[in-house]
């Protein structure tokens, strides 16, 4: 908009603009204003922002236009930014893109999207869970695109999350826990190996399932009750690695079945993968857990070992730091606060360990 200047002094001028642009612009954007116009006035110059703006931009000295990608080609190079073993990530940037290009169309230039197409293409997620998960995503994928010049920085800004009632997170009782790992124990066999390991390393140690997946028996000191996390989840995007400090439960729930399958093997300790046919542990549960009802899906109850570790970790031992370095968040408490930890008693908690073979 272009701001007349008037014939009383600059004063004057400065008075107008807090009047007009006050109510909406801050404090930096209003200052900049008034020093320009002060410069222009300072100057004798009856030329205005606009003019010099546009003459500016003539003259070849304007940073180059923004590269024109389309949405489809946008979020295709967004999903190549992953790692291949990052398959979860890149499937989800995948779905992200035909979910924009399904609502606004494939060829509609980056450059050309604003916060109403966003607003429309989130929309369609009702619950707050839902879209707080959704705009988490769509955020991540504007602020690469900004950082690369793709679209405008303020889009990424522009998707809030709605406030979300409190919700605890889903975990186990110890009854439920003991009844789970004494049916373990109950029907051996390669099934019930394969679940002890998972189910030890889930429910007394904390540790996810993808980690599970690659973890070894190399990385495993009993003496030492620690277990080595070489490639937690996320590593291939800077994610360190972790110790996880096991607790007397976990450490003689993994002995029993690391001498489980020793005898197995005619005594040779097991070597390599820790869990060697992943899938064994859903076929498991549903011959052994279901039917007592004590089985879980990937619902609501995906965590639930995490959650229930976390839950009594901090239940019995206060520390919710020293729970959160176990987890792999890091120093701070906030993940381990508002996603992971439920609320029990310090004797129920205390009965979680109390859990040996």
């Amino acid at each position: 908009m272009q701001i007349p200047m008037p014939d009383p002094p600059f004063r004057k001028v400065e008075e107008n603009v807090r009047a007009l642009f006050g109510p909406i612009l801050d404090k930096r954007a209003l200052f900049d204003a008034l020093n320009a116009l002060a410069l222009l006035d300072a100057a004798r110059c009856d030329t205005t922002l606009t003019e010099l703006a546009l003459a500016w931009r003539r003259s070849g000295r304007a940073a180059p236009d923004r590269p024109r990608l389309p949405l489809r080609e946008f979020f295709a190079r967004y999903a190549d930014r992953f790692a291949p073993e990052q398959s979860c990530s890149r499937a989800i940037a995948r779905s992200l893109g035909n979910l924009f290009c399904r609502a606004l169309g494939p060829d509609l230039p980056m450059e050309a999207l604003r916060r109403e197409d966003v607003a429309q293409v989130l929309s369609r997620y009702r619950s707050p869970r839902s879209y707080n998960g959704m705009a988490d995503r769509v955020r991540c994928a504007l602020r690469w695109g900004a950082g690369l010049g793709f679209c405008d920085p303020v889009l990424a800004e522009g998707v809030a999350r709605r406030p979300e009632p409190f919700r605890e997170p889903s975990f186990f009782l110890p009854d439920r826990v003991e009844r789970i790992f004494r049916t373990a124990e109950a029907h051996p066999g390669e099934a019930a190996g394969a679940a002890g390991v998972v189910l030890a390393l889930g429910f007394f140690a904390g540790v996810r399932t993808v980690e599970i997946r690659r973890a070894v028996w190399e990385d495993l000191d009993l003496d030492g009750a620690v277990l080595r996390i070489p490639r937690p989840k996320g590593w291939t995007s800077g994610m360190r690695p972790r110790l996880v400090e096991l607790e007397p439960n976990a450490v003689a729930w993994l002995a029993h079945w690391r001498r489980w399958l020793a005898g197995r093997r005619r005594g040779r300790p097991p070597r390599g993968p820790m869990v060697t046919k992943p899938w064994l542990f859903a076929a498991w549960k549903k011959a052994w857990l279901a039917p007592a009802g004590d089985s879980w899906g990937r619902d609501e109850n995906a965590n639930v070992m995490r959650h229930s570790y976390a839950t009594h970790h901090v239940g019995a031992f206060r520390n919710p730091a020293a729970t959160a370095l176990n987890l792999g968040h890091g120093r701070s408490t906030a993940m381990l606060e508002e996603h992971y930890r439920g609320l029990v008693a310090k004797a129920t908690a205390e009965r979680y360990w109390r859990i040996f073979p």
